[in-house]
Order: C-alpha cells, then sequence, then structure tokens
C-alpha cells in the first residue's frame, strides 16, 4: 500500500506508519529542505520503504488516483490556498483513498477559541521546543500560532472537503483544538472531480516543486 505523508515535517508520523505497518510504502512530502533532511536521517534505518519528495500541497508532483492512504499531522494547515490543496489530494488519492487530518481544530464557540489561541501562541512553542529534534535549528514551532490565525473553523474545513471527498468523518478533542478527520474518495465521483476542477481553476497558480 503507497501512503503520502504529506507535511512530513521530521518524519514523527511517517516513523509510526512504517513501524505499525509492515506492507506499506511511504512517500513523504515537505516544502522545507531542511525538514526533509531531518526525516531522512530519522527514517534512514526503513531504507527503501519511504521516499522523500520536496512540494507543495497546492501542486502535489505526483500521477493522479495513485495514493490508498494521505495523512497530514499538524500541516495542513500550512496549506496557502486549502480549497486548491484539498483538491490535489483528491485527485492523488486512490478509489476508496482515504485522506487523514490530524492537525489544531478552531471551534466555534468563541470562548473555547480563545482559551486555543493562548495554548498555541505560548504553551506549544514551550513543549514542542524541549523535545525537538537536534536536527533542526532554532524553533519553527514558533511560526504555528499566525498559521492558526489564518486558519478557518472546524466546520469551514469540513465544507471545505465535502466539495471533493464523498464521506467526511470528525473527532474534536480538547474543546475543539484537535481534529482529526477523515475524508474517503468514492467509487465513482465525477461529480467531486468537476467541482474540484472548477476550484482549481478559479485558485491562482500553483507554486512549484523540486524532487529531493
Amino acid at each position: 500500500m503507497l501512503v503520502l505523508d504529506a507535511g512530513i515535517g521530521p518524519g514523527t508520523m511517517s516513523a509510526t506508519i512504517l513501524r505499525e505497518e509492515k506492507d506499506v510504502t511511504v512517500v513523504g512530502l515537505d516544502a522545507s529542505t531542511v525538514l526533509l533532511r531531518a526525516a531522512r536521517e530519522r527514517l534512514e534505518p526503513y531504507g527503501d520503504r519511504v521516499y522523500f519528495v520536496q512540494g507543495t500541497f497546492e501542486a502535489l508532483p505526483f500521477r493522479d488516483d495513485c495514493f490508498q492512504r494521505l495523512v497530514s499531522a499538524y500541516a495542513f494547515r500550512d496549506a496557502r490556498n486549502r480549497p486548491l490543496a484539498i483538491g490535489e489530494f483528491h485527485r492523488v488519492s486512490a478509489a476508496k483513498g482515504i485522506f487523514s487530518i490530524v492537525d489544531l481544530g478552531k471551534p466555534e464557540n468563541r470562548i473555547k477559541r480563545a482559551l486555543i489561541s493562548i495554548h498555541v501562541r505560548y504553551l506549544v512553542p514551550l513543549i514542542s521546543g524541549l523535545s525537538k529534534s537536534r536536527a533542526i535549528d532554532g524553533n519553527p514551532w514558533r511560526a504555528i500560532f499566525p498559521t492558526y490565525q489564518a486558519l478557518g473553523s472546524n466546520r469551514e474545513l469540513v465544507s471545505n472537503l465535502s466539495t471533493c471527498f464523498n464521506s467526511i468523518e470528525i473527532a474534536e478533542f480538547a474543546l475543539g483544538g484537535l481534529i482529526v478527520i477523515f475524508a474517503t474518495k468514492g467509487e465513482s465521483d465525477a461529480i467531486s472531480k468537476f467541482r474540484c476542477h472548477a476550484v482549481s481553476a478559479a485558485a491562482p497558480d500553483s507554486m512549484t516543486f523540486n524532487e529531493s
């Protein structure tokens, strides 16, 4: 089974997948060469079961319908154009493929949202900085809060995913500040493809990518 780890970062999620699932091959994608190097170092013991590609969510450098599973752990919120990125994930997902998102969430309730914002702005960089990989200089987790500010609500994300994917399941934890989403692509989804194509046509040009 071919799995895309979109926003592989230092390779934490891929390491878990490769350790737990012996029959999978992972393709790790990230826009950052620094994080790709960190992931390559962490995942070196897995040899040819994992490959690394530099690229962006809005212009995935893969053919149509090629991944049975796609996962984005604490990375999807970094997409510069989320509707276009969703269209790309749908395009590269095989029929019955599942796109899983684990990320920070933004609930509708203003009080909950304020509490989560404090946590993301101050506590996450502190805790993450203490446990970060030695292969990464500085503390990139300080950049999380600006991306959280730009994030749409949990409801908006589900609505965007529904434009392309046939079935959406969401679980909210920690007052809605942590979300787990499973979006499934149907076997026959001509209507969804049409919607995604319309979104892509209306979106700005995609960013470029290079293989690493």
